[in-house]
């Protein structure tokens, strides 16, 4: 396949993924991710049906919703793993002013 990034700036070749439906593996094309809130929907081009999945961040796992609850999906591309929210330590509680006129 051509090396065309898409949105979500990934190659048609890493769109491709396999979700598992517990008896079988299935082919899909990711659609829509949100790594902020960890939902995931998956295009199966055989069904033509979109599929939706969040993560369980307990298991480390992207779980199937609604009546595709049994569904898994294995996604071998590290960027695509929620964001972990993040304190940084280096910045004050309060703003300090700086003037832009020289006194």
């Amino acid at each position: 396949m051509a090396d065309v990034n898409n949105k979500l700036g990934l190659t048609d070749d890493e769109r491709i993924v396999y979700y598992s439906t517990g008896t079988k593996n299935n082919v899909a094309e990711i659609r829509r991710y949100d790594p902020t809130y960890g939902f995931l929907t998956l295009h199966d081009p055989m069904l033509n049906t979109q599929i939706d999945f969040f993560w369980d961040s307990g298991s480390s796992i992207w779980k199937g919703t609604g009546i595709n609850s049994g569904y898994t999906v294995d996604i071998s591309i590290e960027e695509l793993a929620p964001l972990v929210k993040q304190i940084d330590t280096d910045v004050p509680e309060t703003a300090t002013t700086v003037s832009r006129f020289p006194t």
